[in-house]
């Protein structure tokens, strides 16, 4: 069966949300162009791409709209991808995609404009600072490599990260400026209005139960309704179930936590001066950001889930105290937890089919631009666009061996991150 959130959504982004959604469920049997499985940002702006291709589009949605990921992220906008530097794109994928990831960002944005999303959105620039010598030689590598690829980037010192963040313990750092960060649960809602105004027909509480061949059709089945239609898309990314049998065994369902200070005060006009976003070197990674009321919003994942609501603002505290020392006694009232779809080779995978169903995941939690930017490669994809020219190859599915084992223990690898971590790197 499918996988879809049991809890709700940030209580954080709701309260600080002027955005507002709500669509009916699908009662009836229905027809159109293309359907689109799933509500978050890649639904999203792959409706809204097949729309602008001239199809009649239908978009299911399990619960409510920004109920998954889309709602539930950190809020940063990161025109990169998580491992592969931007030199390794170019000759392992091609200069198509790395040119989609680097004007990832800028799909973003640009949807904020054209929608007039009302989401506290904030384009003062992504920052990763070094956590050590060998970290900073490689983020000055990385900020060349954007900048050849068309990106405003900076190698930074560390004096220069150390104004930045508004404290010392970095060793360096490169400033990528066409990032930022949103708040992605209004952002998610706003997108639904603007899509939803352009003719997409939106769904809530219409989960795909069924996936089947109806003739030359797809017919989609969900509680009380169904959609027969050409072209299919599967945007579930970790709440993937078995309507494309094996696709959620070639991904890792990761759980991720926030949680958030009380507003800082005038605190906050110390800590990340100039607004930027943060996320650092670590492969625990460590990251934060500030919100419009001044709240320090940050997270980490945990090894052990049991008793997590407790436990990891605590870790956070702490981990926060050791760069903001006026933080070491920080109430964290707020938190919450999400699902992210993580892929082994840490690279986005297209799947699709010469009969119109195609899918798309592993965001690998750079989910907010690549998520937007990836909507019309998706519309493309699933409308017979000819391989060669799609910015990201299909790839067959692969099931992860052991599957079952890897989805429930792959956070018990944290300790190993850890130690690795703690190793200099040259």
């Amino acid at each position: 069966m499918p996988s879809w959130p049991d809890t709700p959504p940030s209580p954080l982004w709701q309260r600080l949300s002027r955005e507002s959604f709500t669509a009916p469920k699908l009662t009836e049997a229905t027809r159109a162009d293309a359907v689109v499985v799933g509500g978050g940002i890649t639904g999203l702006s792959t409706a809204l791409s097949l729309r602008e291709r001239g199809l009649s589009v239908i978009l299911l949605e399990a619960v409510t709209i920004g109920a998954g990921a889309s709602g539930r992220a950190n809020g940063q906008v990161i025109g990169t991808l998580t491992r592969m530097p931007p030199d390794q794109i170019r000759e392992k994928i091609g200069q198509p995609f790395l040119d989609l990831v680097a004007g990832s960002a800028d799909r973003l944005f640009a949807l904020v404009e054209r929608f007039n999303i009302d989401c506290d959105a904030r384009r003062s620039g992504w920052l990763q600072p070094a956590h050590s010598a060998g970290r900073a030689k490689r983020a000055a590598g990385l900020a060349a490599g954007w900048a050849r690829a068309g990106a405003d980037t900076q190698a930074l010192s560390r004096e220069d990260v150390t104004d930045l963040i508004g404290a010392p313990g970095y060793q360096g750092g490169w400033l990528h400026r066409g990032g930022g960060h949103i708040n992605p649960y209004a952002f998610t809602l706003g997108l639904a209005r603007g899509v939803a105004g352009e003719g997409v027909q939106i769904f809530e509480h219409s989960p795909a139960l069924g996936l089947q061949r109806a003739g030359e059709d797809w017919r989609v089945t969900t509680p009380e309704g169904e959609v027969r239609a050409r072209y299919v898309v599967l945007a579930t990314a970790a709440h993937t179930g078995d309507l494309w049998p094996g696709l959620a065994q070639s991904l890792v369902p990761v759980t991720s936590y926030q949680t958030a200070t009380a507003p800082l005060g005038a605190l906050a006009d110390q800590i990340l001066p100039g607004d930027q976003a943060f996320s650092d070197t670590r492969q625990d990674l460590r990251y934060m950001r500030k919100d419009r009321e001044g709240r320090l919003v940050s997270g980490a994942a945990l090894a052990v889930q049991i008793g997590a609501k407790f436990r990891l603002p605590r870790a956070v505290r702490r981990r926060l105290g050791e760069l903001f020392p006026a933080l070491s006694k920080a109430q964290m009232p707020e938190f919450w937890g999400g699902r992210i779809g993580m892929t082994t080779d840490r690279l986005p995978h297209l799947h699709r089919t010469d009969d119109g169903l195609a899918a798309f995941v592993g965001c690998n939690g750079r989910g907010l631009g690549l998520c937007c930017a990836m909507g019309p490669l998706l519309a493309d994809a699933v409308t017979g666009l000819p391989e060669e020219d799609l910015a990201l190859k299909p790839q067959p599915i692969r099931r992860l061996p052991l599957h079952f084992f890897v989805k429930r223990f792959a956070r018990m690898i944290l300790p190993w991150l850890r130690w690795q971590d703690s190793r200099e790197v040259k």
